[in-house]
C-alpha cells in the first residue's frame, strides 16, 4: 500500500479541489439548478457524486489497519451506492422527451454510460482486492483517473456553458 499512498491523498485533495469549483459554477447559476428535471442540476449532482466517490475511497485508501478484502468490500459498497444515486439523478432528465432522442442519448452518455464504465473499472479493483491481488490498486487508481476526467469535463461544462444556452 505504501506505493499508493501518495496517489490516493493526491486523490483525496484533486476531488476536493474539484467540489470547489462545482460549488463555484453552481452559485454562478443558482437559478438554473432549482428545477429538479434539469440537465445542467443532473450534471452537477452526478459530478458531485463521482467526486465524492473519489475522495471518500482516497480517504479510505489510505487508512491504516485494513485488509486488502476490507478495502474491496467497502469499494462495492461505495460504488453501488454511486450507481444507485446515477440511476436516480438520470431518470428524470431521461424521461423529459421535449428536447429529442438526440439530446437524451447525449445525456444518458455523461450522466450514465461513462460513469458506470469506470464504476465497472472500480468493481474489477474490488474484485482483485476481494482476491488479495495487491495489483488490483492500479485498477482502482485508474478508475479514479476516468472519473477525475469524467468529473473535470462535467464541471467545466458547467462554469462556461451554462450561461450559453
Amino acid at each position: 500500500m505504501g506505493d499508493w499512498n501518495l496517489f490516493f491523498a493526491t486523490s483525496a485533495g484533486s476531488a476536493a479541489t474539484l467540489v470547489g469549483l462545482l460549488f463555484v459554477a453552481t452559485q454562478l447559476h443558482l437559478g438554473v439548478f432549482k428545477d429538479p428535471a434539469s440537465r445542467w442540476g443532473a450534471l452537477a449532482q452526478v459530478t458531485l457524486t463521482i467526486l465524492a466517490v473519489n475522495f471518500g475511497l482516497s480517504l479510505f485508501l489510505i487508512m491504516p489497519g485494513f485488509t486488502l478484502a476490507a478495502r474491496g468490500d467497502v469499494v462495492l459498497v461505495v460504488v453501488l451506492f454511486a450507481v444507485y444515486r446515477g440511476i436516480r439523478i438520470w431518470w428524470p432528465v431521461v424521461r423529459l422527451g421535449q428536447q429529442g432522442r438526440r439530446h437524451r442519448l447525449a445525456q444518458s452518455f455523461w450522466l450514465l454510460v461513462l460513469p458506470f464504465l469506470a464504476y465497472a473499472d472500480l468493481v474489477l479493483g474490488a474484485i482483485g482486492l476481494l482476491q488479495g491481488t495487491l495489483a488490483s490498486l492500479a485498477t482502482v487508481g485508474g478508475a479514479f483517473l476516468f472519473l477525475f476526467a469524467i468529473a473535470m469535463r462535467n464541471a467545466w461544462r458547467l462554469v462556461v456553458s451554462v450561461d450559453q444556452e
